[in-house]
């Protein structure tokens, strides 16, 4: 019996060898950190030597428009179907709740942000070392939160909602909460990344929050190498689904009440029709964008920084039209992104012009996860 599963065992791994089709491109993961558990768990027994820096975010409704920056060329393509407004369609203006940051405990004052940010909540920036302090206010209709990635946090400050969790874990309409997060070392760039690289973070009072668009990122970067005033880019690439947003009824009613929901709900084929136009492919919740704001300059390079969100629908490659793209120190074609995974990349544009970056090789492209960038 023994030797037949060593039989079956070596022929499945001759197979696999022979079939298996490695991902392209492949990048082998810079270190193997399976001997590191004892270090990593001492970080938590060591002191912060860093500063604290605060933020002021709310929760705030607004009326989005998915093609605020519709590119004149995509215009007329396949996206049309999810960003026009008809009888049986919503089309690209809805009702949504995105996080939005303040210059002080007034919240009077919003913070500057550029267009290409999009829907995006504030990109809250800290050195390894740091804390970060976000005074949160829900100014939304529906409970929410302000859950992280990749830094520390005691219970109280996970912003998740699951069994066992107590009302610390999400915030009541009107309500206030301040978070304190820590940002130990495995939290910041490792040997072969550059200075900085980037986490996420989401409301997490239930699953589909996310689909209300309260989502943003965490960019950490080596001590003594954040630099307040530098350009810090960071795209979210997955399919807002309004069907799933608590704030689809309230659309329908104020925006577009005007639809035929008895034509809508007439056939299967007029159902799945509707659903699939509130399905929106993006880039920080854009589609197909020309955000003019978004410019580079000919062989300087930068970090960019890619949230992917999403469901097993949002699995693209992500490509850029031109520039060096650079993961781990090696050159790469394409970026493979997983719901809930983030990378860093280098890059470095070659050419003069306005290029297109996103799923441009994939099925989603064509849908409205492209986004435009200058280059002189």
């Amino acid at each position: 019996m023994k030797t037949c599963l060593i039989l079956a065992a070596l022929f499945a791994t001759f197979v696999f060898s022979q079939e298996y089709d490695p991902p392209s491109p492949y990048v082998q993961r810079p270190v193997e950190y399976s001997g590191y558990f004892q270090a990593l768990h001492d970080e938590l027994d060591q002191p912060l030597n860093g500063v604290v820096r605060t933020y002021y975010v709310a929760a705030d409704e607004i009326v989005w428009d998915y093609a605020a920056h519709l590119n004149n060329d995509a215009a007329h393509t396949a996206s049309d179907f999810w960003t026009t407004n008809s009888a049986t369609a919503i089309g690209s203006r809805y009702h949504k709740a995105v996080y939005r940051q303040y210059t002080d405990e007034t919240y009077s004052e919003p913070i500057p942000r550029p267009d290409w940010q999009g829907l995006m909540g504030p990109i809250l920036r800290a050195e390894v070392g740091d804390t970060i302090e976000i005074h949160f206010w829900n100014r939304a209709a529906h409970n929410f939160s302000m859950h992280p990635h990749g830094v520390f946090y005691e219970f109280d400050m996970e912003g998740a909602v699951y069994k066992g969790t107590t009302e610390t874990a999400f915030v009541h309409p009107g309500g206030r909460y301040t978070y304190t997060w820590q940002v130990a070392p495995r939290a910041g760039p490792g040997p072969a990344d550059g200075n900085s690289l980037v986490w996420g973070y989401h409301s997490h009072v239930t699953e589909l929050d996310i689909h209300a668009g309260l989502f943003g990122a965490i960019v950490i970067y080596r001590p003594g190498t954040l630099d307040e005033a530098s350009m810090v880019i960071v795209t979210a690439l997955f399919g807002l689904n309004e069907n799933l947003s608590p704030y689809l009824q309230k659309t329908i009613d104020t925006l577009h009440h005007t639809l035929a929901m008895d034509e809508i709900r007439r056939t299967e084929q007029s159902r799945n029709l509707f659903y699939t136009s509130n399905i929106k492919q993006t880039v920080n919740g854009l589609i197909s964008a020309d955000a003019t704001d978004l410019r580079l300059s000919t062989g300087v390079p930068v970090q960019w920084h890619l949230l992917g969100w999403g469901s097993e629908q949002d699995i693209e490659p992500v490509s850029w039209e031109d520039g060096l793209v650079e993961l781990f120190d090696n050159s790469v074609k394409e970026i493979r992104l997983l719901p809930a995974t983030f990378r860093t990349i280098a890059f470095t544009p070659s050419r003069p012009g306005v290029w297109g970056f996103g799923a441009l090789t994939g099925e989603q492209g064509p849908k409205g996860m492209t986004m435009y960038y200058h280059v002189k």
